[in-house]
């Protein structure tokens, strides 16, 4: 019965894990009896990187090395994040009073931040190619290790840092995600093949409802500092507009550019779904804080994208079904 429940809801399982997130943030905020949880609630957010870490060692598991091969449009798409960051911070280089800097340096996180480390577990559930959504992973996080480091002395402060020292920093942030499970993946399937094929079979779903509960968290602390800024109500529906109009142009342009490849859903969760917790982490770190508004709402729209993309497949997989029409799998 649980399991059939299960099935019922999956569709609408990234709407509702974007629900609780904003329960959780109004317990935490309005509830007086929630303080004595709240060290409990920062450990449970300090442990995300642990989750993603396994959410990509799941997905490395279902594929080996030499699907991931590299792809037409992965090059693109890098050469969209990084000349596209090049770009803005070259315009608020030589106009650094822009009236509208704030919302421009929301943009730049948008187009540079990579792709997120669970986008695979949604490519899969869309009928996407994983391992082709894994290689770009991993291209689109060492790009912008090294594009943020060399591009934003341009526009921001970053200290007296090297180039080497902010590029070691980035990679210390994002490598353990995405290299460690890579190693751990290959070190199983060679020394125990029979445990990969226990991995293999028994956590079929199981980094989809850990990616649902990242969500919670993340949707959690979008609202809290939505709602800890000192901006107006009309600036922040400004900021919350651009983060829509980016998440969607964002999706629209991959899909346009995978579709020559036969790979629209593919492409387009590798530049819609991002790493915004990365992208908060470097807003914060090198940039306004005010400027997360933005990333912040991002992480809200790709998974009403998302969401929507999931209702969308179950009723294709339904129709299909009905029909004997072979489901859509890139």
């Amino acid at each position: 019965m649980l399991k059939d429940l299960l099935k019922k809801l999956k569709p609408y399982t990234l709407l509702i894990a974007v629900t609780l997130g904003f329960l959780v943030f109004c317990f935490f905020n309005f509830a007086q009896f929630s303080k004595p949880l709240r060290p409990v609630a920062h450990v449970v957010g300090e442990s995300l990187p642990v989750i993603l870490f396994f959410i990509l060692f799941f997905a490395f598991s279902k594929i080996t090395l030499h699907q991931m091969k590299p792809r037409a449009w992965h090059f693109i798409l890098v050469i969209y994040q990084v000349t596209g960051t090049a770009l803005l911070a070259l315009y608020l280089k030589y106009f650094p009073d822009s009236s509208d800097i704030v919302i421009l340096e929301g943009i730049l996180i948008c187009v540079i931040t990579p792709t997120a480390a669970s986008a695979s577990v949604i490519t899969g559930k869309l009928g996407g190619n994983e391992s082709a959504l894994t290689t770009y992973i991993i291209f689109s996080n060492l790009a912008a290790a090294v594009a943020i480091p060399l591009i934003f002395p341009l526009f921001c402060d970053m200290g007296n840092n090297s180039f080497f020292h902010d590029c070691i920093l980035i990679l210390n942030h994002i490598s353990p995600i995405l290299v460690l499970p890579i190693i751990l993946t290959v070190v199983i399937r060679t020394v125990s093949p029979k445990l990969h094929q226990f991995i293999l079979r028994n956590t079929k779903d199981i980094g989809f409802y850990m990616w649902a509960f990242i969500i919670v968290v993340v949707s959690a602390k979008t609202f809290s500092n939505i709602a800890a800024s000192d901006k107006s109500g009309l600036e922040i529906t400004i900021m919350a507009a651009v983060g829509f109009i980016m998440t969607i142009l964002q999706f629209v342009l991959a899909k346009g550019i995978g579709q020559f490849g036969g790979q629209r859903i593919s492409a387009g969760q590798a530049l819609g779904q991002k790493n915004m917790v990365f992208g908060l982490w470097v807003t914060l770190t090198y940039l306004n804080p005010t400027v997360a508004i933005i990333p912040g709402t991002y992480i809200l729209w790709q998974n009403v994208v998302n969401a929507w993309q999931m209702w969308y497949r179950e009723r294709n997989l339904r129709r299909w079904e009905t029909t004997g029409e072979k489901p859509y799998q890139e």
